[in-house]
């Protein structure tokens, strides 16, 4: 008897803790003190082409409600769906891409006043002090590179600081989850993409890609890579996930990865039944296979992203209730939601500084 009282004491401490009710002053005063980053969104599809099932009235971002949710930074994808890999289709996506750039810097600059685009870890630490979003621009999709490395710096140039290998189809660069082994993972082509990358200080993005075409874009890069918005396939078995194999690697080279606010990719309950426990699965999973060093946040709102308990930028304080309700300590909290992710910035960009010398 003595022996099982003195086991439920032993117990109750980190019972308590996993179920304690954190209020909104808590949650409040943790965002006040860590940098929160949101690594895929894409409402440049919305805002530059909208139309009967894309628009920005009825979307999931904006900087408002960036404010309300107190996302300090979210990158901005240009998406650019896949075509044909030809002369006509590359020029197609190259003007798509371009396109996008200006629109999500036009969105900005209608927003001086609560909002700017950031190019460095330096620019999001300066606008989180001023008490402004960030806005950083991503490509979804290097099938706007066509098979000119030289792209590559163009689109550094107009602002680019992240690029998604692929998307759902295979490009010149590489294979991607849906047509695993098609080019046999990242092609020659692909691999001078990386290096570029590396040289000019892109962060390299593997969501989308092969499991062949991430662990060798892993094993290319010199720096740290990001998955900017998958999930775990050991929780949740489609091919859009990441296998462990992959998140090992990932993490060996000290990357991260951002789960995916995506119902579709993280729940594997019925539509309406899901919830923020769903999403912790991942995370959960993710912290025990490599540590909380190696975990972060992508919504890909505003291109499927949303799920009970987080529907939309405004509600991403709930991510943030739900981990410390979870137990876990601000420190780790402060990880996941920026601070590994500005590791990784940081370690591309002090490689691309050092290439300059």
């Amino acid at each position: 008897m003595k022996r099982f009282i003195l086991l439920i004491m032993t117990l109750l401490p980190a019972l308590s803790m996993a179920q304690r009710q954190v209020s909104d002053a808590e949650v409040e005063a943790l965002h006040d003190r860590i940098i929160s980053i949101d690594t895929h969104n894409d409402f440049s599809l919305a805002y530059c082409f909208p139309d009967g099932k894309y628009s920005t009235a009825k979307g999931q971002v904006s900087f408002d409600k960036m404010i309300e949710g107190r996302l300090d930074c979210a990158v901005f994808a240009a998406y650019i769906d896949q075509g044909t890999c030809d002369e006509a289709g590359h020029a197609w996506a190259r003007n798509r891409a371009e396109t996008m750039i200006a629109g999500l810097k036009r969105y900005a600059a209608e927003n001086a006043d609560k909002a700017e685009v950031v190019y460095s870890s330096e620019d999001i630490e300066r606008v989180k002090a001023s008490g402004k979003r960030a806005m950083m621009i991503s490509i979804e999709n290097c099938y706007c590179f066509g098979t000119d490395t030289t792209a590559v710096e163009h689109f550094y140039s107009l602002g680019v600081r992240m690029a998604t290998l692929t998307h759902n189809g295979a490009n010149e660069i590489a294979d991607t989850c849906v047509d695993q082994g098609k080019k046999g993972g990242v092609t020659e082509f692909g691999r001078k993409v990386i290096a570029e990358m590396n040289r000019l200080g892109m962060v390299v993005d593997v969501s989308h890609a092969s499991r062949l075409a991430t662990l060798q874009a892993v094993e290319l890069s010199a720096t740290p890579i990001i998955a900017s918005h998958s999930g775990v396939y050991a929780v949740k078995a489609i091919r859009r996930n990441l296998s462990d194999k992959e998140i090992l690697a990932i993490a060996a080279k000290g990357g991260v990865v951002q789960v995916s606010i995506v119902r579709s990719f993280i729940s594997n309950k019925p539509k309406g039944e899901e919830s923020l426990v769903d999403l912790l699965a991942h995370v959960n999973h993710i912290v025990k296979l490599v540590g909380v060093d190696h975990v972060g946040f992508g919504s890909d709102f505003d291109g499927g992203g949303g799920m009970n308990g987080c529907r939309n930028m405004s509600q991403m304080k709930n991510v943030t209730r739900a981990l410390m309700e979870a137990g876990y300590s601000d420190e780790d909290i402060a990880k996941m939601w920026g601070g590994n992710t500005m590791r990784v910035f940081k370690a591309v960009e002090e490689y691309a500084a050092a290439q300059r010398k």
